[in-house]
């Protein structure tokens, strides 16, 4: 049974990730587990809400009814016979209380609901999931944008420079993803030049296998940013409905996350993206 991990604060972006989740595997044998986290705001909060203490005590009891009142709207819609759900309410900041779930409970994925926010570093993403991000380099992450709606993928763009090549462990999520909803996946190469060198071209081969099975398009984009291009294709195509993304650490990528530049990526990328990460 497949795990998926799928934080709340009770918002309407963060439901909407639970129903993109749903969605997103309908009749796959699922638990989701849907955690919600307190009391760890500030330094002051840490001090005071612990265990027994009457702060802590009603903390914890409106996270456990807010999540009780968000199975119950699931609950009145309808789950299927292969979902099932688990609710977790933890004291402690987000990105640790994930890490921790995640050796727990064996977590497959985790999917999250994302809004806008000011500032360079959450502009694209909001500042939970940038800590989710920036903390987690074992799980595959889903970042679902609040404008994304239910839609299921049918076109994935995977940007790649072809400077490194990928296990299929690691691209896992999405070939499964790509099989289950019949997806064409778009190669998007980003470079400085027109013609890859002999290891990128390799590189290139060696996803090609990995893809093997599934439609796939080649694209390529030269002497323009990686942000920039990533924006004008997505936005210029209609059947691009999810990004996907290999990450490490001290990546491209992990840069992107700080750069200025994603203000305009984020203010106009209302497709989701997910995160895959490099064993």
């Amino acid at each position: 049974m497949k795990r998926i991990l799928v934080p709340t604060d009770f918002s309407a972006n963060a439901r909407n990730a639970v129903d993109y989740a749903v969605q997103l595997f309908e009749d796959e044998a699922c638990e989701f587990i849907l955690l919600h986290t307190f009391g760890a705001g500030n330094t002051t909060n840490m001090m005071v809400l612990q265990a027994s203490n009457p702060a802590y005590e009603a903390a914890l009891v409106r996270s456990q009814k807010g999540l009780k009142g968000l199975f119950d709207i699931l609950s009145s819609s309808g789950i299927s016979r292969d979902h099932t759900f688990d609710m977790v309410s933890r004291y402690g900041r987000l990105a640790e209380t994930v890490k921790d779930l995640i050796e727990e409970r064996n977590i497959d994925m985790i999917v999250m609901g994302t809004r806008g926010a000011t500032g360079a570093k959450e502009r694209w993403f909001g500042s939970n999931t940038v800590a989710v991000m920036e903390s987690v380099f074992s799980c595959p992450i889903l970042a679902v944008p609040e404008s994304a709606g239910i839609k299921i993928p049918k076109g994935i763009v995977f940007p790649s420079s072809f400077k490194n090549a990928y296990k299929r462990k690691d691209l896992a999520p999405l070939l499964e993803l790509a099989k289950k909803h019949r997806c064409t996946v778009r190669i998007l190469h980003i470079g400085d030049r027109e013609d890859p060198d002999e290891e990128q071209l390799d590189n290139k081969a060696c996803l090609m296998v990995r893809l093997e099975g599934i439609k796939t398009h080649y694209h390529a984009l030269t002497n323009i940013d990686t942000e920039t291009a990533i924006h004008c294709f997505t936005e210029s195509r209609e059947d691009v409905d999810m990004i996907a993304f290999m990450n490490q650490k001290h990546s491209l990528f992990n840069t992107m996350l700080r750069k200025p530049v994603l203000k305009g990526l984020g203010h106009h990328t209302g497709v989701p993206l997910l995160v895959m990460y490099r064993s």
